[in-house]
């Protein structure tokens, strides 16, 4: 691959997959408009140059030479979209596959990919194989794959984060999962934007669960609110439904029945939306319960 349009076409792609600026990329190399014009197929960028851009976005230089006709950019954004759509439908078997046959393309060979794709991979070895320590060491060693600071987590490092306390969750260590949670709400507070809001989502979500095991119904419906208002603000039904949920059913450990079930019918309707059968039939289980505890009360 020596079409020099082409080669600026993977240049700009691996930067946006890093998220890196043209002023972070090029810093020390090339100047930024230099660096544009490459990535324009505008000029061709010496061998040199295209040894420390190999360096820095965590690729070999051969890279650019054989990665044939792909451009990595749109193929890699399909590849996680589809991933993450199937981890949030919990088919991990699905999510192992995927993982096992992108892993090793050569167009995936970056630390930013590295990272991604072990990282799913930790959360299959949980689900699927119960790997309870094989996971933590996944998920730590995918935060050390891009981790340049010591004192503040990227979003991807936060989102990883973030399985790691839902990990301590599922196995009942709620104190390490609280604290792993708000460990991850205090990174975000230290970025100076976060891009995506659905990785605070998740936090949210994550600590209201929690605080609900813990029986802190009220931090556990603060922290849902908190969530609800994001998902409002960002007009996304991402996590809407279950923290309805959240707030339905620490509502109703409070004895807030009547509040609680209105909560629980938000939750059924958010689930029917999405067409989540499974959901819709637990919470309606769960809410009948109630029911018959306010009517005899």
């Amino acid at each position: 691959m020596n079409d020099k349009k082409q080669v600026g076409q993977l240049i700009q792609d691996l930067r946006k997959i890093a998220e890196m600026t043209t002023v972070e990329l090029s810093e020390g190399i090339c100047t930024e408009e230099e660096l544009h014009r490459f990535e324009q197929g505008e000029i061709h960028a010496s061998s040199e140059v295209l040894y420390h851009l190999s360096k820095r976005l965590g690729v070999p230089m051969n890279y650019f030479f054989e990665a044939g006709e792909l451009t990595p950019n749109d193929y890699s954004k399909e590849i996680k979209s589809t991933i993450r759509h199937y981890i949030r439908k919990r088919d991990y078997e699905t999510v192992l596959h995927m993982v096992n046959k992108e892993k090793d393309n050569p167009m995936f060979q970056d630390p930013f990919h590295a990272q991604f794709f072990l990282w799913h991979e930790a959360i299959c070895d949980y689900y699927i194989g119960n790997k309870f320590e094989q996971a933590l060491r996944k998920l730590e060693k995918a935060i050390a794959f891009t981790r340049t600071s010591e004192q503040f987590y990227s979003e991807k490092e936060i989102a990883i984060l973030n399985s790691i306390a839902i990990i301590y969750e599922e196995e009942g260590h709620l104190k390490k999962a609280f604290s792993t949670f708000m460990e991850g709400l205090q990174h975000i507070a230290l970025l100076p934007k976060l891009k995506d809001p659905l990785v605070k989502i998740r936090i949210l979500y994550g600590l209201s669960r929690a605080l609900l095991q813990m029986e802190r119904y009220e931090k556990s419906i603060k922290y849902a609110q908190a969530g609800l208002e994001l998902c409002i603000q960002h007009e996304t039904l991402y996590l809407l439904g279950e923290l309805h949920y959240q707030i339905g059913e620490a509502l109703c450990q409070l004895g807030e029945l009547k509040q609680g079930i209105a909560y629980l019918e938000k939750a059924i309707t958010v689930f029917e939306i999405e067409q989540n059968e499974a959901f819709v039939t637990i919470i309606q289980e769960e809410m009948s319960k109630y029911q018959e505890t306010k009517k005899k009360s």
